[in-house]
């Protein structure tokens, strides 16, 4: 199952079981073993000629790393998987729900052969479909007749089991069992045909997550691109051998500091090496990795609540009393220092003034449009006294401008009166 944690940062880093470390550590220790076997060949074996000449092949490493676009690749595969692992988990199927409507259509003690019968083959079933996905889960039953043993089939339905011939698998038989039983049910009148198809629905929904899981196992990621991925974070450290280590000729060491340890590498190789880690791990999440899915875990845990279900919870019913629930939920001590953020609207704090949340009334509505239109007709008017009181200034001026003689030649011009 995943790995559960709730510790602090530093306490999670010193972590080994599904931890970062475990998954990287012999991709590091083989890394470092050719690093410094190159290491000594270039520091014992070379003269300076030759470690100018090596130099040269670091530089062209070193160019050539950068074209590996390592990040988009590997984000996208880890992206993909992950999205494809929790599917995978969400297709597990529960009979929470099947056998609580069982015992709603079929309650009492005279039906309750038939609730077992219902609760052990929804056991039946998941222990066979998982058996075809699961490692852990086939360890659990490697045979048929490890069905007989757990009590999980009798030994007619395995002689019934055993001789059905069926060449694209029988995981479904158990759900099959489930449906003639409720169709016997309809016909005998213990549920009528609404019962019946509540009863049906629930039935599809619990055999599609077995469908499903076996659809997801068909049907891998395209090898294709695993092995893209996979080449390029290997290609891209096997560069990373010759590409960094350190320049040992003279020249070079004048000009850098030569560090002996990759210390930058070391951190991509964390954290890429532990990306193209979780994407392998997660690409099977029935295996027996640290992060695989329990579906043992989940098949006990199943057939015990079906169990329960069908026998002591299917008509208990506690006696109703007299005392009504009290609205306010006392706390302990502990609890009680915890301060809750009680969420709030944004508008919790928006205020109106009193005038603004009065209402408005149709006759109030016309008084204020009369108001209104008698304001635009007094604006016009100003407007017009306005404008009129400019023309008039405006031909004041234009009279007071004009020249005097050219007023006396036009008096001469005019003929006189006799």
């Amino acid at each position: 199952m995943t790995i559960s944690y709730d510790e602090e940062f530093s306490g999670l880093m010193l972590r080994w079981r599904g931890s970062l470390w475990k998954a990287v550590l012999k991709d590091m220790i083989a890394f470092y073993i050719a690093y410094y076997i190159i290491l000594t060949f270039q520091w014992w074996l070379l003269d300076e000629k030759g470690k100018e000449y090596f130099t040269g092949w670091i530089n062209w490493c070193e160019v050539g790393s950068s074209y590996i676009p390592l990040s988009f690749l590997l984000g996208f595969f880890v992206s993909v998987i992950v999205a494809r692992w929790w599917e995978q988990f969400n297709w597990i199927s529960w009979p929470d729900k099947m056998m609580m409507m069982v015992a709603a259509c079929l309650p009492g003690k005279e039906n309750l052969h038939i609730r077992e019968a219902i609760a052990r083959w929804s056991s039946l079933q998941a222990a066979i479909a998982w058996s075809g996905i699961s490692v852990r889960t086939l360890k659990r039953f490697p045979t048929e007749r490890h069905y007989v043993d757990a009590h999980l089939m009798t030994e007619q339905e395995y002689n019934l089991f055993m001789n059905l011939e069926a060449p694209h698998g029988k995981w479904f038989v158990p759900i099959v069992w489930i449906l003639n039983l409720i169709k016997k049910c309809h016909k005998e009148k213990r549920i009528d045909t609404i019962q019946m198809d509540m009863l049906l629905k629930q039935l599809y929904s619990y055999r599609d997550g077995f469908a499903m899981l076996f659809v997801y196992d068909w049907v891998k990621i395209p090898l294709v691109y695993t092995q893209v991925v996979a080449i390029a974070t290997y290609g891209y450290f096997f560069i990373c051998l010759l590409g960094r280590q350190p320049k040992l000729d003279q020249k070079s060491m004048e000009k850098e500091v030569t560090i002996l340890f990759p210390i930058f590498t070391t951190f991509q190789m964390l954290f890429y090496l532990g990306w193209l880690k979780v994407g392998q791990y997660l690409m099977n999440p029935f295996g027996e990795d640290d992060d695989d899915f329990e579906l043992n875990y989940v098949l006990d845990r199943n057939t015990c609540i079906a169990h329960m279900m069908a026998t002591e919870l299917a008509d208990q019913l506690p006696n109703i009393g007299q005392k009504d629930m009290h609205p306010i939920i006392p706390h302990t001590r502990a609890s009680f220092k915890i301060q809750d953020v009680i969420p709030k609207s944004h508008l919790a704090a928006f205020r109106l003034s009193e005038t603004e949340m009065q209402l408005i009334r149709p006759e109030v509505l016309d008084e204020e449009a009369r108001l209104i239109e008698d304001e635009k007709k007094g604006q016009r008017m100003r407007l017009g006294a306005f404008v009129r009181a400019i023309d008039k200034k405006r031909d004041s001026k234009n009279i007071t401008d004009e020249d005097p003689t050219e007023i006396e030649d036009d008096n001469d011009e005019r003929p006189k009166s006799k």
